[in-house]
């Protein structure tokens, strides 16, 4: 293995102008200097692109690609083209990472030579909060490698809410695993669960996976995100990973373990929508008329009513499992008042929801 590992660091970027500058400072500030930064510019149109160009401009470990806008998946695949590093790491232009990540990952690898995955933990910034615990891999070692089947397992916990490793970012992934197994974003989709539709190919097929217990990433939760819009688009898309995520199953072995895990997070992700997009405060319908289209949502996507019907509410918090009861039941009515409810305590800086 190189002495030097030399890391490539993708980071589409779409709309980001008012945070581009606190993603990227803390790349060219890294306390490790052997990496290339990447930047996509998805088809902005702020003045994102004129900032890309800027810092490739400043330093020439940056290369900027300017591509039409095509979405999430798009983008970072149009990163992972040009990469030359010898690991992969994908960060969100509206988020950062510690000046020291790289440092300490390169002395992780020394210990750890032949990982396929390095994976940690992230920070949620919301204003001037900085949450821990969100999302956490439930690991409490310093350190812990995963070898063979256990990576079966953290391929399955991708599909568990809480699991905090469902992401495209927060890993280090070897260039020529991700090359040998074709570790890249499945091009048909373009965001929503991509993420961890990628977590989980990437996971099943480590032959080892190596955790550390640390906090790297900074994810800023950015209300002018399109994840965080009041868009049905956003459902679509959804509907479209865990189509794929389906078929990725289908080639794994102990199918049915997996599948109950991902009946489970589809529940998740229905409670989700039910919040932030057809029963938010924003959303103008009617109440019969947001009834009718997130009734439609499930009735008409297969893997969704089945999830409905067979979905486990083991380990879900008591807020969901009521929620839960509530779309089982059809009383979608009732949903109304618990997105409304959510966000008056995300309002008061309640994140950790």
């Amino acid at each position: 293995m190189n002495q030097q590992p030399f890391f490539s660091i993708i980071v589409p970027c779409y709309n980001v102008e008012k945070y581009l500058r606190e993603c990227v400072e803390p790349i060219l500030h890294q306390t490790y200097s052997h990496w290339e930064l990447i930047l996509i510019d998805d088809g902005s149109k702020d003045r994102t692109p004129q900032l890309c160009d800027e810092y490739a401009r400043k330093d020439s470990r940056i290369k900027v690609i300017h591509k039409e806008n095509g979405g999430l998946v798009s983008a970072r695949n149009a990163g992972y083209e040009v990469t030359t590093g010898d690991w992969l790491m994908y960060l969100d232009g509206d988020d950062w990472i510690d000046t020291d990540t790289c440092e300490k990952l390169v002395k992780y690898l020394g210990k750890y030579p032949d990982v396929d995955i390095v994976f940690w933990k992230c920070i949620q910034e919301l204003g001037s909060n900085s949450i821990k615990g969100k999302w956490e891999w439930t690991c409490r070692e310093q350190e812990h490698l995963y070898v063979d089947d256990e990576c079966h397992e953290l391929a399955r916990h991708t599909l568990v809410y809480k699991s905090g490793i469902a992401t495209a970012y927060c890993k280090l992934i070897r260039a020529d695993y991700a090359k040998t197994y074709g570790i890249s974003h499945d091009d048909r989709l373009r965001q929503g669960a991509e993420g961890l539709e990628f977590s989980l190919r990437a996971f099943y097929y480590a032959k080892k996976a190596l955790y550390v217990n640390e906090y790297f990433n900074h994810y800023r939760y950015n209300p002018d995100s399109i994840s965080k819009q009041v868009n049905e688009k956003n459902t679509a898309y959804l509907i479209d990973c865990f189509q794929v995520i389906e078929e990725d199953i289908e080639k794994f072995d102990e199918k049915a373990i997996f599948k109950a895990s991902l009946y489970q997070r589809i529940v998740y992700v229905l409670i989700a929508i039910a919040m932030s997009t057809y029963f938010h405060p924003a959303n103008k319908d009617s109440l019969s008329a947001k009834i009718k289209k997130y009734s439609k949502v499930i009735e008409t996507t297969s893997l969704f009513k089945k999830a409905v019907q067979k979905a486990k509410t083991t380990d879900m918090d008591k807020l969901r499992k009521i929620t839960f009861l509530f779309i089982r039941l059809r009383m979608y009515f009732m949903l109304q008042a618990i997105a409304s409810l959510k966000q008056y305590y995300l309002k008061k800086g309640k994140f950790n929801y």
